[in-house]
């Protein structure tokens, strides 16, 4: 007696505690993203591209959930091998009769019945849930993976954003500080009689014009950085500086021909990886639903201590009891059949967006590298327009206060130089965000095509005070 309620306690503790080896558990997969980090730190003084990826990582709402769903599939996982320990339950009871049942037995009963039960699944449906089980978790792994590349690559091209964004406000303060100087000196001939008033009317006509672009550009860079705070986790609120600049010197570094860029997408992609596992995840969970109706072996026992059932009918007496059964369910009025459609369903879904995630796999490369073509091209065009434009500026404002030049051709000058700035900052954001979004289709993080960011632009500070002139 003694020993069997030693061996129930025990498998009731194993069993509460969850300390047998869990054969699932153990199957691990590597894990490719940094901790949860806490969602409400505190905005920084600075932010630069790395810490932005790192916060985006860490406090993103889509991240984290992400790896909720992970831990989802893990809890499943779980579920599905405590499933499989034995059960305790321990039952006491007291019955009072009005009359006893029996004259030699008392009118009160008390039994305190402890109870341990074990079923065994010995055809292989355990091993068809646990296999579904290990890719279901894999599945979910891959999906995270997916989510965090894809933030990361949200958080660079804001990033990058709101640096152009900071670059175009200053091109539209300096082409405003540039027309106004214009418009003071052309009043100041205007009034000496050296020009006619029309050039003075021009001239305040395209400072006017000029203004909307600076307003505009101002509050793009106001809206860019809430938005990049709002991706990072942070108070939209806050004004931290933003510290970083494009990087010029990966210009030239080369990129993978389409080839070998299939090669390694196939390779990384976790969208490619999760769809894959899903796959699989949906085949075995089909193979266990059909294994519903295989016979299941059952083992109970319980070990009691009851009074007023048996004679003596004022002792305490203790009994044990041993089962085997063998349960065989041959029939369950079509419900086997209702979830093995619904699972045949599931797993035609699951490869239908598998085979889509694949097909379109080559036309995502496709476009990330020609984006970067069409960035490095559109970079080599403008490359001394810029340097050219402000030699052609500095001839016409000295020609038309000369005389020998019209009103017409020095604002076409100022026009065309404010147009260089503009194209030169436009395509260094284009190429940086072209390399990102390569490193994207890869399924590789942002960074992964360059060891570090070197721009040879001057640094910059976006939300703050400016730190030091920005490149012509």
């Amino acid at each position: 007696m003694k020993k069997m309620i030693a061996v129930s306690v025990f498998f009731f503790c194993m069993a509460w505690s969850g300390a047998f080896s869990d054969p699932i558990a153990s199957l691990s997969f590597e894990n490719r993203g940094p901790a949860i980090g806490h969602p409400d730190l505190p905005s920084p003084e600075k932010i630069t591209l790395s810490n932005c990826i790192l916060m985006a990582l860490s406090n993103n709402r889509t991240v984290l959930q992400s790896k909720a769903s992970s831990a989802v599939a893990k809890a499943k996982r779980d579920q599905l091998w405590k499933a499989q320990l034995p059960n305790a339950a321990l039952q006491v009871s007291k019955v009072k009769y009005k009359e006893a049942l029996n004259p030699f037995l008392s009118s009160e009963q008390d039994v305190s019945r402890l109870v341990v039960t074990q079923t065994i699944q010995p055809f292989g449906r355990y091993d068809s849930q646990k296999k579904a089980a290990i890719f279901s978790i894999q599945s979910s792994d891959e999906a995270e993976r997916k989510t965090e590349i894809e933030i990361s690559f949200q958080a660079v091209k804001t990033f990058y954003d709101l640096l152009l964004a900071r670059h175009l406000e200053e091109v539209a303060s300096e082409s405003v500080s540039q027309l106004q100087r214009h418009r003071d000196l052309t009043e100041t001939l205007v009034n000496a009689g050296a020009n006619p008033k029309f050039d003075l009317l021009r001239a305040e006509v395209q400072l006017s014009t000029a203004k909307p672009i600076l307003i505009k550009a101002t509050h793009a860079r106001s809206t860019g950085l809430a938005d990049l705070l709002n991706l990072l986790g942070l108070d939209p609120s806050a004004q931290p500086e933003m510290v970083g600049t494009f990087p010029e010197d990966i210009i030239n570094i080369p990129v993978p021909d389409e080839k070998k860029a299939l090669e390694i997408a196939l390779k990384n992609r976790p969208d490619v990886s999760s769809a894959k596992a899903a796959v699989e995840a949906a085949k075995n969970q089909l193979t266990a639903v059909k294994q519903s109706l295989q016979p299941a072996l059952q083992f109970s026992g319980y070990a009691e201590r009851s009074r007023g059932a048996r004679l003596p009918v004022d002792d305490h007496l203790s009994n044990i009891e041993v089962q085997a059964s063998l349960n065989y369910p041959f029939m369950d009025s079509g419900l086997t059949d209702a979830q093995a459609r619904e699972a045949r369903a599931n797993l035609q879904i699951s490869t239908l967006a598998y085979q889509n995630t694949v097909s379109t796999l080559l036309a995502d490369i496709r476009k990330a590298i020609s984006g970067v073509e069409e960035a490095r091209e559109t970079l080599h065009s403008q490359e001394k327009n810029v340097e050219q434009a402000l030699e052609a500026l500095a001839i016409a404002e000295k020609a038309y206060e000369a005389g020998t030049m019209t009103i017409l051709d020095y604002l076409d000058a100022q026009l065309a130089l404010t147009q260089a700035k503009t194209l030169r900052f436009q395509g260094l954001h284009d190429h940086a965000v072209a390399i990102a979004a390569l490193e994207r289709s890869l399924g590789k993080m942002p960074g992964t095509l360059i060891d570090k960011q070197k721009g040879s632009s001057t640094e910059i500070v976006v939300g703050g005070n400016q730190k030091s002139n920005s490149n012509n």
